[in-house]
C-alpha cells in the first residue's frame, strides 16, 4: 500500500481513528505529537524534532546503533535529511493508553530522492512508546521501526 498518494485522507485518518479506539483526548494529543513529528522532519528541522522526544528518549533504527540521547537522535536524523530522504507518513495501526504511557503501533512511509534524481520508497512498521509529561504533553520514550 502506497501511503503517500493517500496521504490527505491518512491525515484525517490518523487524528481521528484513535479517538474512535480510545475516546479521549490523550488520543489527539498523542496524533498530535505524531503530526508535529512529521512535519517537523519533512520541513527537516530536526531541532523541532527533539522536541517531541523525552530528554531520555531510546531511538531504535533498523541497522544502526541505539541512539540514547538527543544529540545522537539529532545526528542521525541530519544524516538521513543529507541523504535525501524525507517526505515521512505515519498512520497509526493501534493506540493503547496506560495512566501516563500509551503505546502506539503504526505503519509509516519514506522517500529518498537518489544522486541521480530517482525516487526510492520505504515503508515499515513501527511501535513508539509516548510518555505523558507533567504539562500534560505526549513525548516519545521509545521508538523503532523496522
Amino acid at each position: 500500500m502506497k501511503l503517500l498518494h493517500l496521504f490527505p485522507g491518512l491525515l484525517l485518518a490518523v487524528v481521528f481513528a484513535p479517538v474512535a479506539v480510545s475516546g479521549t483526548n490523550h488520543s489527539i494529543a498523542i496524533e498530535e505529537s505524531n503530526l508535529s513529528w512529521v512535519s517537523a522532519l519533512n520541513k527537516g528541522n530536526t531541532k523541532t524534532l527533539l522536541d517531541v522526544y523525552t530528554e531520555d528518549a531510546v531511538v531504535m533504527p533498523p541497522s544502526s546503533e541505539i541512539l540514547s540521547d538527543h544529540a545522537a537522535i539529532k545526528t542521525y536524523w541530519d544524516g538521513l535529511l543529507r541523504v535525501g530522504v524525507g517526505k515521512y507518513a505515519i498512520n497509526t495501526v493501534d493506540l493503547r493508553i496506560e495512566g501516563d504511557t500509551a503505546y502506539q503501533t503504526a505503519l509509516w512511509e519514506a522517500t529518498r530522492v537518489a544522486a541521480d534524481g530517482n525516487v526510492i520508497h520505504f515503508d515499515g512498521n513501527m511501535s513508539t512508546v509516548y510518555e505523558q509529561q507533567k504539562d500534560g504533553s505526549w513525548k516519545i520514550k521509545l521508538q523503532s521501526w523496522n
